[in-house]
């Protein structure tokens, strides 16, 4: 013991300088980059679904009348002079005239869907019309995860430490100050059993384990 004792006291400074160089050549090789912040991306896509059916009344902007005695009339349509022949012309044209005739025509809308369009027409007015809607569109949601900012933290503690045959040799306490790198020092005090006072600084690099 004695020998070993000396042995430390003589090679003291040597004995902290390779430690050092030890501490520094993990910290090169394995230490985790400062700068590896992971950032989560997550998207999420719903489908949203719209099938209706709208009925609307289209309202009367305008009435451009015909003039009979300036625009060419159809002979069909000019009256007959005998009477049955003009009774049946006239009653052609009223049916013609409250007959209720329905369009229907539809528009896609690229590929998510179609818009159906129905009109009804009798008496030279456009009664109403009906829209028949039925399309299908994405929502994208994008949510972004980002990890909590690194924040510089200190601890406070203490340790009891023993040898063979002695479970409490020695008692120090000390405090531990970490950086926003993950990089942490320390110092402590304490004192053994024989009463003589220990001290001792600490020096810790994050390592980047394999998963």
């Amino acid at each position: 013991m004695q020998s070993t004792s000396k042995f430390i006291q003589k090679n003291f400074l040597n004995l902290v300088v390779l430690c050092l160089l030890i501490a520094l050549l993990l910290k090169s090789c394995k230490s985790t980059p400062s700068g590896d912040v992971q950032v989560k991306v997550i998207r999420d896509t719903t489908w949203i679904i719209k099938d209706s059916t709208i009925y609307s009344k289209p309202q009367l902007i305008k009435t451009i009348p015909i003039d009979v005695s300036r625009d060419t009339i159809i002979n069909h349509y000019i009256p007959d002079t005998n009477y049955s022949r003009l009774l049946a012309q006239y009653q052609e044209v009223v049916g013609r005239f409250l007959a209720t005739n329905l369009y229907s025509d539809s528009v896609r809308i690229d590929t998510i869907g179609y818009v159906k369009v129905t009109d009804t027409v009798s008496q030279n007015q456009l009664l109403k019309r009906g829209y028949r809607i039925n399309v299908k569109y994405p929502i994208i949601t994008e949510t972004i995860i980002k990890p909590a900012p690194k924040v510089r933290q200190l601890y406070a503690g203490g340790q009891v430490s023993g040898v063979a045959g002695s479970p409490v040799n020695g008692i120090n306490a000390g405090l531990l100050y970490k950086t926003k790198k993950d990089y942490i020092i320390g110092a402590n005090a304490g004192f053994d059993r024989d009463g003589n006072i220990i001290y001792g600084v600490q020096s810790y690099w994050k390592i980047k384990l394999k998963k």
